[in-house]
């Protein structure tokens, strides 16, 4: 819990005082030494998250004869459709190091750093940024839980900052490279396709129009796209079992809640702020599109939700600059901006105090108490029960019609 608490402080105080009060000196040094924390933070773990279990178990079965490296990567991809680069990484790390703690470090050093990158190309509130991404659950999901798809996310992030200062090609390679990391990497080749040309409050009504009748035609779409689109391979499995998550009309109003009137209001209130130029404020629109796009599918379909990972980033650096902006335009709709800050404030706390099926264990701990690879003979062992619990559990949640 310490290293946590340790980070808060740092990120809260560093904003204060460089966010807040505008200093320069030393801005740079702090900023790498936060990056470094939680390099550090997130690649000496020992059995911090969730899928983090799964990914220490099966680099057990990583081969050590090279005869062997093709069908190893050959099943990783139609058994568990993990795709060949996260194949060639482990059997690398396994080859050269012989632990599953050098893939965690190289992910979260590669990871990591792509994201503090992004943050200082977008903004000048970074220690904000840093401080929210600790706190949102981002850290964790990206770092011990989606750690094929977080290559992905921080790949296809870079390419698509360098889409929109006109370099196309690199957005297309590295999507390319993202893509032999984790499938829904294809998913950024929207993001030329769904720019806005200003982010409204109609844009935000049409979007929730649009999602709800998704929403009703649910099943026959699924149908139709499965069918016609993915037919073999365990992908396709995974798509289905992705797509029968279906949520009730309560589900779908709580989605809505979440995503399209809380995160959308952030982003519309966050255009305003007076340190955006026209340039900015064209790239937000641009990736506010973006975030429609997905929130209208997910909102439907919440099977997808993790599609929105790929826009995490910028929603963490629209965030930031809403709040920096906060007492500039305070008295501008003082209390929507409250309610819907409070909205997003309300559903990080869920993230951490969801319990998990079975294992009648909240989601932080998955994080609590921190343990590192110093830690002699660490009590975790209840996380993989609860994975392993999760995993094999046929959820009730009452928010779905079927699940």
């Amino acid at each position: 819990m310490l290293p946590y608490i340790l980070y808060i402080l740092m990120t809260l105080i560093l904003s204060i005082w460089y966010d807040g009060k505008a200093e320069t000196r030393g801005k740079k040094v702090w900023y790498i030494i936060t990056c470094l924390f939680l390099i550090m933070l997130a690649g000496l773990r020992n059995g911090v998250g969730g899928d983090t279990q799964a990914y220490m178990d099966y680099f057990e079965y990583v081969p050590y004869m090279q005869q062997e490296y093709r069908s190893y990567i050959l099943d990783n991809f139609q058994i568990r459709s993990y795709m060949p680069s996260w194949s060639i990484l482990n059997i690398l790390c396994k080859r050269w190091f012989d632990s599953f703690y050098a893939v965690q470090l190289i992910e979260a050093l590669l990871v990591n750093t792509c994201i503090f990158y992004l943050f200082k190309q977008y903004t000048s509130r970074i220690f904000m940024c840093a401080l929210l991404f600790g706190i949102s659950g981002y850290f964790f999901i990206f770092n011990t839980e989606v750690m094929r798809e977080a290559f992905a996310v921080a790949l296809t992030g870079i390419g698509m900052y360098q889409y929109m200062r006109g370099n196309k090609t690199v957005f297309y390679v590295l999507i390319l490279i993202g893509l032999t990391f984790h499938i829904s990497a294809l998913i950024a080749l929207l993001f030329p396709i769904t720019r806005l040309k200003k982010i409204s409050l109609n844009t935000c009504l049409i979007a929730f129009g649009l999602s709800f009748v998704l929403w009703i035609g649910n099943n026959l779409i699924m149908n139709i796209f499965m069918e016609h689109v993915f037919g073999t391979m365990a992908v396709s499995q995974k798509l289905l079992h992705y797509g029968d998550m279906q949520n009730n009309l309560f589900g779908f109003l709580e989605s809505a809640l979440r995503y399209l009137v809380s995160l959308t209001g952030i982003f519309y209130f966050a255009q305003f702020s007076p340190e955006r130029t026209d340039k900015m404020r064209s790239d937000y629109a641009q990736y506010v599109g973006f975030y429609l796009l997905l929130a209208i599918v997910i909102c439907a379909i919440p099977g997808f939700y993790r599609l929105l990972n790929y826009t995490a980033i910028m929603t963490i650096i629209l965030v930031a600059d809403f709040i920096g902006s906060w007492k500039s335009q305070l008295t501008n709709m003082a209390f929507s901006k409250t309610i819907i800050l409070l909205i997003f404030f309300f559903y990080i706390g869920k993230y951490y105090y969801r319990i998990w099926p079975d294992a009648e264990r909240h989601h932080y701990e998955f994080f609590v108490p921190y343990t590192s690879i110093m830690d002699e003979n660490p009590d975790i062992d209840y996380r993989y029960y609860m994975w392993s619990s999760a995993v094999m559990h046929e959820s009730t949640e009452k928010n779905s019609r079927s699940y």
